[in-house]
């Protein structure tokens, strides 16, 4: 079916248009001015085009959607409708009404007021003003309101299920609200004003009013939202924001939500078109065209959190909320120009369904820092990974020439970072903290609700998973900042211990804490080695209750933790038993002293350690949030295998978040499609690092004999001898006490095992990974940052690590 939309500039009007989309209906959008968030590969008509004649448009359309009212001109809609008449899809507005006297096939939705996180602009800039004005007669007016999902899902219905029907339908959430108890939800007060022209007069009009025309039974899209549930999600929208003078801005010590994310695969502003990166038959359905100006990636540090060839559900979360971080991180830098375009569309890049960094653009952004030669934050962020690559292409970005006036801004805006987010940063992690604690309450009362209620579950959960990284990317932005001023304090690498309690240290302090106890009972130590889960309630009470308390706190964590269709220590508890059980056979290792820090740099020292600590617990929180949104994926793929939609439950990872809404038109051969493509890419394992095209690396037979040397970089001090095991993230259980873990990489999920290995060796990652972090609040050895070392190393061989120099010689093959 062929869509016009009309309004694809607004909310309604993008979410409309995406979700028809992924149902496989042609479409092409007309608004004021293209969305940065529309795709490339979908056609966009400006309004000052189509103003010129609408007859080119609605030839051969099926449907015409008119998403808001100004979106279309009556006369030009009546118009185009006597040339050629078309089926017409609209919200209640003068359009429609106009549609409707030409004769036109038209169904009318009369929304109540769209209240929810992605409510219009103009309705977050009314309740994030000081002071909500409303008059005497409606501040505490029952309001009927919807939340803009179920709007979206109704009109959608609407356009494809609508043939054959005219007629208005009323839609609303249940139950009402007020004027002023949604100011209050907000954090605001609302004015009664003598005057009944206000701002809330001209958003709300007549739709204070009861609504009673019903939707269509048959098209099954009943509200799931109540009216009190809308409100506590417009909150979302609001937060951190604030209106003056008609600008909504966000307040400098806070980080809101954002509301719109730009295409990866859309033209640049100045029309370079990206281009795909990788060769003929190694781009996956979900990797990213690249703009030939900014061609260098690296692989460094966002593999640790999700090494690939990833699911495409994981795409739908992970890879949307990097790129949600990469527009926040290029809003507070403010570059300018084709750099801060670039950073808002590629600070990630997805190759081979492997996440990599933006190496170019990440270099610019170190441009920004004052006072730093660029080249040493990137070598002390990414290594030496991508050492020798052309960071530009033969006709290189445009940046400004740096001069004493962008000197001046690029202090002033290193500053203002940090000190604003440092001081700001308690408040969102506070209220983050709260949104996952929230979620994980909405998900516990899943049973027996609908599927509706259930995948708008599964969506606020992917946008608090977003969220979640948009606070991490800052918190790494901050810790960066400290590092910069304790390098120039210094004159050396100073990277301050978060203390052993630190959060991303919890479940290796959970291993210690249950193999203590294992230890101090001769008949628990048995115990763990031949007894299941399921024989310890009975066998030892003590130990289980212990075990449980653990599961608890770190059940959501475990080895590939954000890939959505990986296994935690709450899904699989005798993974954590079977750790505890080996680390009950080696002794504790005594914890190192406290780096020392000269003394004036002390004080920054201490604030860059909590910035650290910080940034541990937001990353806790969002994995927290992303293991819920996994109990919800799978809840959803068990229904509908039930119901024979899908073939096995997990069918559901290979779908987007977004299309469990809007289905693929045959979901079968789609996931089939995905399946085999990530079996595909599994081997074309593309390069740590590269500029302007990759090529899968191909495996050489180039195993070290004893005698050879590899090297990387020392982030956690000591020395260890023992064997290497190679593992990736479902071989962690086969690590054996003593041994040394090599990896391409690791995550927080690995962490456990730091518990009896000698040492940890790594392919990517840096002084602040989390592994690292871990690693040297327990004075484990470890070594990132080293080329080729899961590939050269041979599972067996022994080797003596060097924390201190990042040295690896091979002892015995």
């Amino acid at each position: 079916m062929r869509v016009v939309v009309f309004g694809a500039d607004t909310v309604l009007g993008r979410g409309v248009a995406a979700h028809l989309i992924s149902r496989g209906h042609d479409l092409v959008g007309v608004g004021r001015c293209r969305p940065e968030s529309w795709s490339g590969a979908v056609g966009f008509v400006s309004n000052d085009v189509a103003c010129g004649g609408l007859g080119f448009l609605f030839a051969g359309a099926d449907v015409v959607a008119v998403c808001g009212s100004g979106s279309i001109s009556a006369d030009d809609l009546a118009r185009a409708l006597t040339v050629s008449p078309v089926r017409v899809v609209a919200v209640a507005s003068p359009e429609a009404d106009l549609a409707r006297s030409a004769g036109a096939d038209l169904i009318t939705v009369r929304a109540a007021v769209a209240v929810g996180r992605d409510a219009d602009d103009a309705l977050v800039a009314l309740f994030t003003t000081p002071l909500v004005p409303a008059a005497r007669t409606t501040v505490d007016r029952p309001l009927r309101v919807v939340h803009p999902h179920d709007l979206r899902r109704v009109f959608v219905r609407a356009v494809i299920d609508g043939a054959g029907r005219t007629g208005t339908y009323d839609i609303a959430a249940k139950g009402h609200t007020t004027i002023r108890a949604m100011a209050a939800a907000i954090g605001r007060r609302a004015v009664a004003v003598p005057f009944p022209r206000t701002a809330t007069a001209a958003l709300f009009g007549d739709r204070l009013a009861e609504r009673a025309v019903p939707l269509p039974a048959d098209w099954n899209v009943e509200p799931c939202w109540t009216a009190a549930d809308c409100v506590e999600d417009f909150v979302l929208a609001c937060r951190g924001r604030v209106t003056m003078n008609g600008k909504t801005v966000a307040l400098p010590w806070r980080l809101p939500r954002v509301r719109e994310i730009p295409a990866a695969d859309s033209p640049a502003a100045d029309g370079v078109v990206p281009v795909a990166a990788g060769i003929a038959g190694a781009n996956g359905e979900f990797d990213t065209p690249i703009d030939p100006r900014f061609p260098a990636f690296v692989a460094t540090n966002l593999s640790e959190a999700l090494p690939g060839p990833f699911s495409p559900c994981s795409a739908s979360v992970t890879v949307m909320g990097t790129r949600a971080a990469g527009v926040v991180i290029s809003r507070r830098l403010r570059p300018g120009g084709a750099v801060q375009s670039e950073m808002s569309r590629r600070a990630t890049g997805v190759f081979g369904h492997r996440l990599y960094a933006g190496l170019t653009s990440g270099h610019f952004m170190a441009q920004t820092v004052p006072f730093v030669d660029p080249d040493v934050i990137v070598a002390g962020f990414f290594g030496d990974t991508a050492a020798q690559l052309p960071l530009v292409g033969p006709e290189g970005p445009l940046v400004e020439r740096r001069d004493l006036l962008a000197g001046l801004r690029g202090i002033a805006t290193f500053a203002n970072n940090l000190v604003s987010l440092s001081g700001g940063g308690c408040w969102d992690t506070r209220d983050f903290s709260a949104d996952v604690a929230r979620l994980e309450e909405l998900a516990a009362e899943v049973d027996g609700t609908d599927d509706d209620r259930l995948r708008a579950l599964i969506l606020l959960g992917r946008d608090h998973v977003v969220q979640g990284w948009v606070l991490a990317a800052a918190s790494l932005l901050i810790c960066t900042a400290y590092g910069v001023i304790l390098r120039l304090l210094c004159g050396r690498e100073v990277v301050p211990t978060a203390g052993s309690d630190v959060t991303s240290a919890q479940s290796l302090g959970a291993v210690h804490r249950l193999a203590a106890l294992a230890g101090s009972e001769p008949h628990i130590a048995r115990l763990l080695g031949e007894s299941t889960i399921d024989d310890l309630p009975s066998r030892s009470p003590a130990f289980y209750a212990a075990l449980t308390r653990e599961l608890g706190a770190i059940g959501h964590r475990g080895p590939g933790e954000v890939e959505m269709d990986c296994l935690t220590f709450a899904d699989d508890p005798e993974l954590l038993l079977r750790t505890v059980a080996k680390a009950a056979t080696v002794s504790p290792r005594a914890l190192p002293p406290k780096a020392r820090v000269p003394l004036v740099a002390r004080p920054i020292a201490a604030v860059s350690a909590a910035q650290l600590r910080a940034r541990e617990v937001r990353r806790d929180r969002m994995v927290r949030a992303i293991w819920v949104l996994r109990k919800l994926l799978r809840e959803y793929g068990r229904r509908r295998y039930k119901a024979g939609e899908f073939g096995q439950p997990d069918d559901v990872f290979y779908l987007t978040v977004d299309e469990l809404g809007a289905p693929p038109p045959d979901v079968a051969a789609t996931v089939a499609r995905r399946r085999a493509q990530r079996e595909a890419l599994r081997g074309l394992p593309p390069p740590a690092a590269f500029s302007g095209t990759w090529v899968p690396v191909v495996s050489t037979d180039c195993r070290l004999t004893a005698g050879d040397t590899l090297w990387g970089m020392g982030v956690s001090a000591g020395r260890a001898r023992g064997r290497v095991r190679v593992i990736g993230p479902g071989a962690i259980d086969e690590l054996q006490p003593g041994e040394i873990l090599v990896a391409k990489v690791t995550d927080i999920g690995y962490t456990p095992a730091f518990a009896y290995v000698a040492a940890v060796v790594t392919e990517l990652g840096g002084p602040i990974s989390h592994a690292a972090i871990v690693a040297r609040e327990y004075g484990l050895p470890c070594v990132v940052n080293v080329s080729g070392a899961a590939d050269r190393l041979r599972t067996g061989a022994v080797i003596e690590v060097d924390g201190v120099d990042g040295r690896i010689t091979v002892l015995s093959v």
